[in-house]
């Protein structure tokens, strides 16, 4: 009894399981979806900040540019009472960490440094020609700015300790007389910006890259910029553990359990309006292109998806037991059911013998009335070719015997007599047919045999008046030039052609000289029979349906059963032939048989 318990569960269960397997995928898909979208508004968050500071160092440096200065500007010496005024102002602004002014030549002619988070002092000038900041600086035009990496400060080619993340925003600057005298350059505290980048986002984390994929800073990394500070794991595969990152495009993907948001910070060409003097946009010129990365770790992902697990896990550990309740019930109401109806199986064995007798001597009365109503339909055909294929050579004796009779003429006699044989042997021919067809009665077996198709024909044509007499009016063709011979049964064959050459006479037309033609062909490797005459045809879209049905009958003024057609395709078929008709009214029918 458990091996069917236990079938019976499988077969219930594993359409069930299949089917929690497939609710938990997408149900899976739909909650890593609903992640993905809470990561892309994070990250978008994230960048949005960080736009945003980066456009309060963009108005800082702009407000410095559209100063007027004065000629000769010497913020050092004669125009130290000009530069002054606005010193308190920098010393207020506590991102500011170095601000300066580099001649046209790379040379320094004013540095202020801060000292701690108030304090800001006046340091020695240094050149500064060489450094790529400078020199993409006094590329600028008016109203351009050039924002630099963020890098870790350093002093006469050391990275100053502690480190300190910086960002470095060039302008050009011009006199009065709007003649350019230098640049601006103003080095930007980035450690709280950088701080507030890598906090994390339920519990995601996240990554500030460069343009070559190095790390600036990571929520998983307590160090910024650790690529200068020569850390081995400062790149994409060191701390990332992924490839997939890519600046070309913003988006967010599944890899190996993590999910990525990943977006682009490209600053570079884009301008911006702060109510400059001239009303013109300003144009940022920068190769700091940034990625801000979101990371959701596999666990993460994994923490959002155990309730949704764990209430599939409920739901089948219940199926389970509700599953094996039921088959233990269902079977056990089987077997008892079964046991009845054993019971009662072995109180009707004496009734069921006694039908079964009954039954076979049902069957027995069936068969011998089945059998003889086939002999009933076999004799009840007999009877019909009997009479329908011996009265036209029945009649064309009795026509012949008449002219005998009613001839005085001993020679016209003499020329009957012949035709009078001929007749005589169709008939003999008809009966010995009629005789070995009463065999295939009795043995129930169809006697094949090789006919000469020509012979045949020549044969049956005797037996009709219409066809014993040259002048007639009615005329046999034979075109049987592609094949004569053909197996099948005789007695068959010489009734189809008796019926054709019968019904070719009966439908003849009177205003032309009637004929019935025999064509021999070969079609797709079968022996075709085209049977034509110029008779007065039927009208196919009346009557094609019925032209071989039992006692159809089509033109009312000729004497029929409609019995004729019928025989005819029921002989063929019954030698796995087939015969189609065409036939036009007024013109004639084409009757086509393949053997």
């Amino acid at each position: 009894m458990w091996k069917k318990v236990l079938k019976m569960f499988i077969g219930l269960y594993v359409p069930l399981f299949a089917l929690t397997l497939f609710l938990y995928h997408s149900q899976k898909a739909e909650q890593i979806d609903a992640i993905m979208e809470r990561q892309i508004r994070a990250n978008t968050m994230k960048k949005v900040s960080f736009e945003e500071k980066y456009l309060s160092f963009l108005r800082n440096i702009q407000y410095w540019a559209n100063l007027k200065y004065p000629k000769n500007f010497d913020p050092l010496a004669e125009h130290s009472s000009f530069l002054n005024s606005y010193l308190e102002l920098i010393e207020y602004i506590t991102i500011y960490d170095q601000f300066r002014f580099i001649d046209l030549e790379g040379k320094e002619f004013f540095r202020a440094q801060r000292v701690g988070n108030d304090t800001l002092i006046i340091n020695p000038l240094q050149d500064k020609n060489q450094h790529t900041y400078v020199k993409a600086g006094l590329q600028l035009k008016k109203n351009q700015i050039y924002l630099s990496q963020i890098s870790l400060n350093k002093e006469n080619g050391k990275i100053e300790i502690p480190h300190k993340p910086v960002m470095r925003a060039v302008a050009p600057i011009f006199d009065i007389d709007e003649n350019k005298i230098g640049l601006v350059v103003i080095n930007f505290k980035m450690k709280k910006m950088l701080d507030q980048i890598k906090s994390r986002v339920e519990e995601k984390n996240i990554y500030l890259l460069d343009e070559n994929f190095k790390v600036i800073t990571a929520s998983t990394i307590e160090e910024d910029l650790p690529y200068e500070s020569e850390n081995k794991n400062s790149y994409l595969d060191g701390i990332l553990n992924t490839k997939a990152i890519t600046h070309f495009r913003d988006s967010t993907f599944v890899e190996n359990g993590h999910i990525w948001s990943q977006q682009s910070i490209n600053l570079n060409g884009k301008t911006f309006t702060f109510g400059s003097q001239s009303n013109l946009p300003t144009e940022v010129v920068t190769q700091a292109n940034l990625l801000l990365a979101l990371e959701v770790p596999p666990r993460v992902v994994e923490a959002e998806l155990l309730p949704l697990f764990r209430s599939l896990f409920m739901f089948n550990i219940f199926a389970i037991a509700g599953l094996l309740i039921l088959c233990y019930v269902f079977q056990k109401k089987k077997i008892e059911k079964e046991q009845f109806y054993k019971e009662l199986e072995g109180k009707n064995i004496l009734l069921t013998r006694s039908k079964d007798k009954l039954e076979e001597n049902n069957k027995k009365v069936k068969k011998i009335n089945n059998s003889l109503e086939i002999r009933n339909k076999q004799l009840s055909d007999f009877n019909y070719l009997i009479s329908h294929n011996l009265r036209s050579p029945v009649t064309s004796m009795s026509v012949i015997v008449e002219m005998i009779q009613n001839e005085k003429n001993p020679e016209v006699q003499q020329q009957l007599l012949p035709k009078l044989n001929q007749v005589a042997t169709s008939i003999t021919h008809l009966t010995e047919d009629i005789n070995d067809y009463v065999s295939i009665l009795d043995n129930k077996e169809l006697k094949i045999d090789n006919i000469d198709l020509e012979n045949l024909v020549e044969e049956i044509k005797h037996e009709f008046t219409e066809t014993l007499f040259e002048n007639s009016g009615f005329k046999v063709l034979l075109d049987l030039k592609t094949w004569k011979n053909i197996s099948y049964s005789k007695f068959y064959l010489q009734s189809i052609i008796h019926n054709f050459i019968s019904n070719a006479i009966k439908y003849k037309r009177s205003d032309v000289e009637a004929y019935i033609e025999f064509e021999s062909a070969i079609e797709n490797d079968q022996k075709v029979l085209y049977v034509r005459d110029n008779g007065i045809g039927l009208d196919l879209d009346r009557h094609g349906e019925s032209v071989f049905k039992l006692y159809k009958r089509f033109h009312r003024n000729v004497s029929g059963k409609g019995m004729g057609l019928f025989l005819v395709k029921s002989q063929l078929e019954a030698l796995n032939a087939t015969i189609t008709i065409d036939s036009k009214v007024g013109i004639g029918t084409t009757f086509k048989i393949i053997f």
